[in-house]
């Protein structure tokens, strides 16, 4: 937030942009997730990325409303040693939907939405993966994208516009989608417990959506707000996998330190990336903090607590 009006994101953007390729930014995790992404935009490959599916689960291959589900598949190849439960999210929001009334389709080979190669500066791999995106939705059918990742929401509806035309299309969040079940009463909650949320950067100061995630806690339990929340949220750290740092580290500890703060027993966040993030800091840190929160992924926590008539 400047005085001035400077856009801090675009210019370190056009810094990333402009510097030698390849030196910034420091990619976290050896540069796998990178990787990772750079081949799900080869045209010849064909990602296996739906494994995750299982019987239980209500999906329509016709249906309108797809299921963005983005790297997620991948995150839980790469990182199981900080999460092990990282497909329960996309299944969880499977759950949740069918609860709602909503049979998604999903796409058996998804790839990366490219958000994380546009904020490093790399346009061209950003437009690739873009165009095979809306390439694959584009004539099926399919009249509203719904992503749990705020990031992956944010590639489709603020990024994606700037390649090619989305006309047509609806992009929501999950967490605004779920919320409008519950209002309208297509989604019952029963919890119990006190937790407080994590704001994704994306989500609140991004997309302006902080009142839809609450509805869902508020639903099924008690909500107790950190000291910075919502639009004024605190950053989980870093971002795109980059820059993991030092500097990272130590805002992930101050914020698991807010959390523990509320006496909440949960710490809930949004986003997979900030679920990562934190637990990662809390898996390596936690021990040394006078008391500690356990982190879960919102639509994993709302999934376990729907109402048993569903």
């Amino acid at each position: 937030m400047c005085n001035a009006g400077v856009e801090f994101p675009q210019l370190v953007r056009e810094l990333r942009r402009r510097s030698a390729k390849g030196s910034l930014p420091v990619a976290a995790h050896h540069g796998i997730l990178n990787r990772a992404a750079r081949l799900t935009a080869s045209p010849a490959t064909a990602p296996r990325s739906a494994e995750w599916v299982t019987p239980d689960l209500e999906i329509d291959q016709s249906s309108e409303v797809l299921l963005y589900v983005g790297c997620v598949p991948y995150m839980d190849v790469a990182l199981r040693y900080i999460r092990d439960d990282l497909l329960e999210i996309p299944r969880s929001a499977v759950r949740l939907l069918n609860a709602a009334g909503v049979r998604p389709r999903v796409l058996r080979s998804e790839r990366c939405c490219g958000h994380d190669a546009y904020w490093a500066g790399d346009d061209e791999l950003f437009a690739r993966l873009a165009r095979a995106n809306i390439e694959a939705v584009r004539e099926s059918g399919i009249k509203e994208i719904v992503a749990f990742c705020p990031e992956c929401a944010s590639a489709w509806r603020d990024l994606y516009p700037k390649v090619a035309s989305l006309e047509g299309m609806r992009v929501r969040t999950l967490a605004e989608v779920l919320a409008d079940a519950i209002s309208s009463g297509k989604l019952k909650l029963k919890g119990e417990g006190t937790v407080t949320f994590h704001d994704p950067c994306r989500l609140s100061k991004g997309a302006g959506v902080v009142e839809q995630p609450r509805a869902l806690l508020k639903a099924a339990g008690t909500l107790v707000e950190m000291p910075r929340s919502g639009p004024m949220s605190a950053c989980c750290g870093t971002a795109g996998w980059a820059d993991c740092d030092h500097t990272a580290k130590r805002v992930q500890i101050e914020r698991l330190g807010e959390a523990a703060g509320t006496g909440a027993g949960t710490l809930i966040t949004a986003c997979p990336k900030c679920l990562i993030h934190l637990s990662c800091a809390d898996r390596h840190h936690g021990a040394e903090m006078p008391r500690r929160v356990r982190i879960e992924d919102l639509h994993v926590w709302a999934a376990k607590a729907l109402a048993r008539d569903y």
